[in-house]
C-alpha cells in the first residue's frame, strides 16, 4: 500500500511510513467464508425444523425427523467453530490494539525525540543532539522504526561536527542503500571525503551511483588518474606521449620522475620522448582543486648503434704511404680525429680516402648516425717515415723559395707586399702515385692575429728528385701531380 501522506510505498512488514513517518492503523481481514457457512447452517436448521410441524400445528414424525440429529449435531460443531473463530478474532483485535497504541506512543516519543535533536542541533549542542537522534533511531524502540532520511542526514551531520566521520559516512551509506536517488546525502558524504583528502572514496562511491541524475550532478567531483596513450617501456625510435583526462579538469606533470603539482607544468599538448630515459609524472585536478593520485611512467629510448666503420690499412709502421680508406656501409656518416679524441658530429667527416698523415699518428674512427648515435670508435696507429733524399721540412722550404724565385712572394717567410700578415707552408701527410712518393703541402694565410686560413692551394714535391709540382685532389680523393714550372 501506499502511504496516504506522500504517497511513499510503504512494505507490508513496515507500521510506518519511510519516507514521513506516518503512522499505518492495520484492520483484520473479515472472514467471509465462515459467516457464510454459519448463515447457511441456520438456514438449513429452519428449513428442517419447518417440516416437522403439521398443517394442524401438531409435530409429525417421518423419515426427516432421523434427519434431525445429524443437522443438530453439524449446527452444534458450527457453532462451537464459530465460536472459536470470533475468539481468536477477538484476540487479534486486542493484540493488534495494544500493539498500534504502543507503536503510536513509540512514534509519539520519537517524534518528540526528534524534534529535541533538531533543537539541540540548531543550538550547537551536538553531543544532546547525538544521544537524541540515537534514542529515536535506537532498538529499544522496535525494529520497525521509521527509516526518517532527513532525519538520518541531520544525525550524520551531528556526527560530523563530533568529528566522528567514520559514524557519519557509515549512516549516510546506509540513507543511500534505502535511497538511491538521495542527492543530499552524497552531497554530503562527498564533502566528508573532500574535507579528509579521501578522493579514492568519492571515486569509489559516485562509480557505484546507480542514479543518472545524482551521478551527473557531482561527477566533477571525480579525480581519476590521467591516461598515458602509451606504455612504459623501450622504444627504438623517438615517440610522442599524449595525457587525457576523462572528466573537465587539468592535467599537471614532471619529466624528472619528481611529484607534480599545480605549479608543475601544465599538459598542453603532446610530449617529444627522445634518447634516454624519461620519466613523466602527472596528476588531474578537478575543478574542485581536487587532485588524483599521481600515475608514473618511464619511457626509454633507445636508438640502434652503428655498426663500427671498417678501416684500411692496418695500424703499423710504414716506409711508403697509403691511402686510408673507410668502409660503412648502412652506417651512417663516419667521422675521424687525428689527436687522439674520440670524434664527434663536429669533427672531420670521412668523404674519400685519407692521405696517410707524416710520423706517428693516432686516428679514430667512428660512425654516427642521424639520431646521433655513435658506433664504438675504432683506433688505428700509423708510424709513416719515408726514406728519401729530401725531408719533410727540405720540401716545405723549397716550395717557399721557389715562390720567392717567381715573385709571388717577397721572402721565404711567406710575406707579400702591401698585406698585413703572411703565408705560411705545412708539409702533414704524404701521397704515393705509381712509384713516385710526394710531400702534400698545404699553403695557408696567417693573420696578425695568429688565425690560419687554408688557401686552397696544394704544392707538392718529389721525396727523391725534390722537384716542385701542383697537386689537386680528384674526385676519389686521391692526388694528381703536374709539373710547377
Amino acid at each position: 500500500m501506499n502511504c496516504p501522506r506522500c504517497g511513499t510505498e510503504i512494505p507490508k512488514e513496515r507500521m510506518f511510513c519511510p519516507k514521513c513517518g506516518y503512522a499505518i492503523q492495520m484492520v483484520p481481514d473479515y472472514e467471509l467464508d465462515i459467516e457464510e457457512s454459519i448463515a447457511q447452517t441456520r438456514n438449513e436448521m429452519a428449513g428442517a425444523l419447518d417440516s416437522l410441524i403439521g398443517p394442524d400445528g401438531q409435530r409429525k414424525v417421518s423419515q426427516e425427523t432421523v434427519r434431525l440429529p445429524v443437522l443438530q449435531k453439524k449446527v452444534s460443531i458450527l457453532r462451537k467453530a464459530g465460536v472459536f473463530v470470533f475468539g481468536i478474532v477477538i484476540i487479534l483485535l486486542v493484540i493488534l490494539f495494544g500493539a498500534s497504541m504502543y507503536y503510536f506512543s513509540s512514534s509519539g516519543k520519537n517524534v518528540q525525540y526528534l524534534q529535541n535533536a533538531d533543537e539541540a542541533y540548531a543550538q550547537g549542542n551536538y553531543a544532546e543532539a547525538v544521544e537524541l537522534y540515537e534514542k529515536a533511531f535506537g532498538s529499544e524502540n522496535g525494529s520497525d522504526a521509521p527509516f526518517l532520511f532527513n532525519e538520518q542526514i541531520q544525525y550524520a551531520r551531528a556526527l560530523h561536527e563530533l568529528k566522528l566521520d567514520d559514524r557519519a559516512v557509515s549512516v549516510l551509506h546506509s540513507v543511500i542503500e534505502e535511497d538511491p536517488e538521495n542527492a543530499e546525502a552524497y552531497g554530503f558524504l562527498i564533502e566528508i571525503h573532500k574535507l579528509n583528502d579521501d578522493y579514492e572514496e568519492i571515486n569509489r562511491l559516485l562509480a557505484g551511483c546507480s542514479d543518472d541524475g545524482v551521478f551527473e550532478m557531482y561527477k566533477d567531483y571525480m579525480t581519476m588518474p590521467p591516461d598515458f596513450s602509451r606504455a612504459g617501456g623501450i622504444y627504438k625510435d623517438e615517440i610522442v606521449v599524449e595525457l587525457s583526462a576523462s572528466m573537465t579538469g587539468d592535467i599537471y606533470y614532471t619529466r624528472d620522475g619528481s611529484a607534480p603539482s599545480t605549479s608543475s607544468e601544465l599538459y598542453m599538448g603532446p610530449i617529444d620522448i627522445t634518447e634516454g630515459k624519461t620519466t613523466i609524472t602527472a596528476i588531474f585536478v578537478n575543478p574542485h582543486d581536487m587532485i588524483s593520485k599521481p600515475v608514473r611512467i618511464t619511457y626509454e629510448v633507445k636508438f640502434d648503434v652503428p655498426d663500427e666503420p671498417e678501416i684500411f690499412p692496418v695500424s703499423g709502421n710504414y716506409a711508403e704511404p697509403e691511402y686510408i680508406t673507410v668502409s660503412s656501409p648502412n652506417a651512417g656518416n663516419v667521422y675521424y680525429t687525428t689527436d687522439g679524441t674520440d670524434p664527434t658530429v663536429s669533427s672531420n667527416q670521412y668523404t674519400d680516402p685519407i692521405p696517410m698523415p707524416l710520423g706517428k699518428t693516432t686516428m679514430k674512427f667512428a660512425a654516427i648516425s642521424e639520431k646521433g648515435v655513435s658506433s664504438p670508435v675504432v683506433e688505428k696507429n700509423y708510424n709513416l717515415n719515408i726514406i728519401g733524399t729530401c725531408s719533410s721540412e727540405d720540401a716545405t722550404a723549397y716550395v717557399a723559395a721557389s715562390l720567392v724565385a717567381t715573385g709571388a712572394l717577397l721572402d721565404i717567410y711567406g710575406n707579400v707586399p702591401g698585406v698585413d700578415g703572411h703565408y705560411k707552408y705545412l708539409c702533414t701527410k704524404a701521397a704515393k702515385e705509381g712509384s713516385r712518393i710526394y710531400y702534400i703541402i698545404d699553403e695557408y694565410f696567417e693573420h696578425p692575429n695568429g688565425t690560419l686560413d687554408e688557401t686552397g692551394t696544394i704544392y707538392a714535391v718529389d721525396a727523391i728528385s725534390c722537384m716542385m709540382y701542383r697537386a689537386k685532389p680528384g674526385r676519389d680523393g686521391r692526388y694528381g701531380f703536374s709539373l710547377f714550372y
